[in-house]
């Protein structure tokens, strides 16, 4: 399938930043590009009104994503003045004009040649319609042809690189997966928590948490904190990746559909994993039951669910209203920050009734194992369906963006939602403002928001870098990223430098 290499983003801001940044190429060229980017109806001229013929093969067999092959016509003008030529591709019943090819004068013939990348889009084989448009004072002339690719070499590597290298990795991150996991249920079912009751945290009271005397607040905190509730979030996160699998097979052969599925899909479990663990471990002095973080994992997979259904809808209604260009910018810096950490900071509001969530540290790691969750389904959408290796053009950029995603947009998830948790902690540990604990959600996610919106923002920018140069520049989102993340560091090795100290004051004679 042919892929103009060179469009651009569909964003308004996008387009206007492109703009910014050629304008000083565009003015030294001082060429008039005609029909360049615009489109023509089907029977804006009669086919072979202009005398041409293809000389360059019309038949090619492919090994790679992508190709780059210059296609050569002989063109003759058979007017009494000069001809402008320009080459499109036929599609969505219409012809896409791709670039002015060149001139011929009155009555000449010119040998004219465009280099034309053709790109695997998912099947063996595809017949791409071409034309010679020539455009005179009384209106159109042209002549089409067609040109067959064949695939299937390509294909065999694909397949065959998936299912060997693809899933012996996917099966090493899994053995990782389960070890890390068998070390945690070992740590957190050693764990004693002394501080809050003997027997709360049971495999019993797991199921059935203790609810005598207990505050409303904490006996609605304990249904998220349940596993009877961790299935119903994981049954609509499991309509997602149901979802996520049909779009992965949709347009591609089902077999490699299926590898990129189930790879994407360890892929993007793994990093949120480690993550979270890690984040889990470094509470060193106050480890919360490892129940807590879990259900706010299972709670970042539920908002997305939500948050997806309704991107996706208001999406739609912002492009009858402003056009899909607007609204794609509107929905990824304004709407998806907001209905996504406001779907995800709802789970730390209700959890944060619970007494166990009475500190700064204790809402960051909470908030920031929601993001966990969210990323994880987020994550599987990209790798297996948005940017899967046949939209993406390669197993290369495939792997660059996996490893992109899972490192960066992990964080960059876990870091949005804990400005919501740590704002909510905040107040619940001062004695005096214990009881507004809930305030802290109000206070939290207008800055969980901003920084949503500011990362999106900054991945239009690199959209609009990559644009520019033809190849992926990320600069401004993992600045970003990497600052926030280093923030959060700081002041969770200064927290628990504070809570440390307080313990040990605790246990002196007198303390």
């Amino acid at each position: 399938m042919y892929l103009k290499g060179k469009k651009l983003p569909l964003s308004l801001l996008a387009v206007l930043l492109l703009l910014l940044l050629s304008s000083a190429a565009a003015q030294a060229q001082g060429s008039d590009n005609g029909l360049t980017d615009q489109v023509l109806p089907e029977g804006s001229f009669k086919d072979g009104s202009l005398p041409a013929r293809i000389v360059s093969p019309t038949n090619y067999t492919f090994s790679n994503p992508t190709s780059s092959q210059n296609l050569t016509i002989n063109v003759t003008n058979p007017t009494n003045s000069r001809v402008s030529l320009y080459l499109a591709v036929y599609r969505d019943d219409q012809w896409n004009v791709l670039d002015k090819i060149g001139s011929v004068e009155p009555g000449k013939t010119a040998m004219l040649e465009y280099p034309v990348k053709f790109k695997y889009n998912g099947r063996p084989e595809e017949t791409d319609r071409f034309s010679v448009i020539g455009e005179t004072a009384s209106g159109y002339v042209g002549k089409s042809f067609s040109v067959r690719e064949d695939w299937t070499e390509y294909e065999k590597t694909l397949r065959s690189s998936l299912s060997v290298v693809g899933m012996i990795l996917s099966v090493a991150m899994l053995v990782v997966l389960l070890i890390v996991t068998a070390g945690v249920i070992a740590v957190a079912a050693s764990t004693r928590h002394e501080e809050v009751g003997k027997g709360e945290y049971t495999i019993w009271t797991l199921f059935f948490p203790l609810t005598k005397a207990r505050p409303l607040a904490e006996k609605i905190a304990n249904i998220l904190i349940n596993p009877f509730f961790w299935g119903v979030e994981l049954f609509l996160g499991a309509i997602l990746i149901i979802l996520v699998f049909f779009i992965a097979i949709a347009t591609i052969p089902s077999d490699i559909g299926l590898l990129v599925f189930i790879i994407g899909g360890v892929a993007a479990i793994f990093m949120p994993v480690i993550f979270l663990v890690v984040c889990w471990v470094s509470d060193y002095y106050e480890r919360e039951p490892f129940r807590f973080l879990v259900a706010m994992f299972m709670w970042g997979v539920l908002a997305t669910f939500v948050s997806f259904f309704l991107n996706t809808t208001l999406d739609l209604f912002g492009s009858l209203l402003l056009g899909s260009g607007i609204a794609t910018l509107v929905t990824a810096v304004i709407v998806a920050p907001v209905v996504e950490e406001t779907a995800k900071g709802l789970g730390l509001l209700i959890v944060s009734g619970h007494h166990e969530y009475d500190d700064t540290f204790d809402g960051i790691l909470y908030g920031f194992a929601v993001g966990m969750g969210f990323a994880v389904v987020e994550n599987w959408l990209y790798f297996a369906a948005n940017a899967n290796p046949v939209s993406v053009e390669g197993l290369g950029p495939w792997a660059f963006n996996i490893l992109y995603r899972s490192i960066l947009c992990s964080l960059a998830h876990g870091c949005f939602t804990a400005a919501t948790g740590g704002a909510i902690g905040f107040l619940k540990s001062r004695r005096s403002l214990r009881s507004f604990g809930f305030a802290g959600f109000f206070l939290g996610l207008p800055i969980a928001i901003f920084l949503h919106g500011t990362f999106n923002f900054t991945a239009i920018l690199d959209a609009v870098l990559q644009s520019v140069v033809g190849f992926p520049v990320p600069v401004f989102d993992p600045v970003l990223t990497l600052v926030v993340t280093g923030m959060y560091i700081i002041i969770g090795a200064v927290l628990q430098l504070r809570l440390g100290k307080k313990l040990k004051q605790s246990l002196r004679p007198g303390g």
